[in-house]
Parts: C-alpha cells; structure tokens; sequence
C-alpha cells in the first residue's frame, strides 16, 4: 500500500511538471520569492532559476521552502528541490501547473523523517487574472532515509484562489490541511486552516 500510494502520488506530480515546463520557454535568469501566513502558520519560499522571457506568470529552478506549523508540539517542514510553474497553460490549453520534486525533512516533536517528497498544483483560470487552484503533497515513508514503521506518509492538500496583480506578482489565498497517516490509516492532524500569502518572480 505505501508502494502504490507513493507511485500515485510521483505520476501525479511528473504529470504536473510536463504541464509547467512546456510553459517555460525562451527563458531569462530570474528570481523567486513566497511567503505566507496564518493561524498558527508560516511559509517561506526563495528560487533561483528562469522565467518565460515574454512575462507570462511562471519559474522553473532550484527552490527552498520552510514551513511551521504551530499546532500540538509544532511542526517544522524543509524542502530542497525543483520547482517549475506556470499561472497560464498554453497553446489550447489554458490551465497552468506547479510541481516541485525534491527532499524534504519534518521535525513533530520526537518525530523526525528526511526522504524524498512531491508537490503538485493545477491552476484552473477563472478570468484573465483569477485562478482557482487546488493540489497537495506527499511525502512516503517508503522515500525516506529514515524508515518509520508505524507511517504510511506524511500528505497534505490545499484548495484556493490567485489572483495575478502583475503578471510577476500575485497574492493568493487558500485552506490546507497537513497530516500524517499511519499503517492502520489513523491520522495524526500536524495544521489545518485558511493562509494568505504573495508570489513574487523577478
């Protein structure tokens, strides 16, 4: 079950970042920074990659990420890896993609896993400028470098709204939920609730 849910997971994600990538073309040098908050939550994100030299809303590079969460005894995720996306689809298709691929590591109190994890993201645009957006993450123990019996994977989902104020700037809004399930499919919630939060790519 740990091997499915983790093929499922990374097909998901590779097919995500064919949609992103094929946006990025004609590219230039370029820089990326995220942030958000909530209750009981925060994220920062830095990239350094490219970007579409036509100034269509995308960035495909080397990306970190940091996120805390305050519920329980705290929760603090790290992620090292690539990150492509694009707001805009293109040709006849008009949705666009974020994936990231990488490694990540998750400290819950005594609880500790470093391994390999998936992110991935489809943006369904509602008018030039707003997008509906809704994906989720994974991160299988059966990836990790330090093997939990007792834990099927570490997941989470996430459902919202960005709206693009430029076409390199964007603020955006959504509710996520972050757990981690077990062998018997018990789930130990580690945040859930609503953030907001800007894009930037220069």
């Amino acid at each position: 079950m740990k091997q499915l849910l983790g093929v499922l997971g990374l097909t998901l994600a590779t097919s995500m970042a064919s949609a992103a990538t094929k946006t990025v073309e004609n590219n230039v040098g370029t820089l990326l920074l995220e942030g958000s908050v909530g209750s009981e939550y925060s994220q920062f994100g830095v990239g350094l990659g490219i970007k579409p030299e036509n100034n269509r809303p995308g960035f495909g590079g080397l990306y970190y990420e940091q996120v805390d969460l305050g519920h329980g005894v705290g929760t603090r995720i790290q992620l090292l890896g690539f990150r492509g996306f694009s707001v805009e689809g293109n040709g006849e298709d008009p949705r666009g993609a974020d994936i990231t691929l990488g490694l990540s590591r998750t400290e819950h109190g005594d609880y500790k896993r470093t391994g390999l994890s998936g992110k991935a993201a489809l943006f369904v645009p509602l008018t030039q400028k707003l997008t509906w957006t809704v994906g989720g993450d994974i991160r299988p123990t059966f990836l990790s470098f330090d093997w939990n019996n007792d834990v099927l994977t570490e997941f989470a989902v996430r459902a919202g709204l960005d709206w693009r104020l430029m076409d390199n700037l964007g603020v955006f809004g959504h509710y996520y939920h972050e757990g981690i399930l077990s062998d018997s499919f018990d789930e130990e919630r580690l945040g859930n609730g609503v953030v907001a939060g800007f894009n930037l790519v220069w």
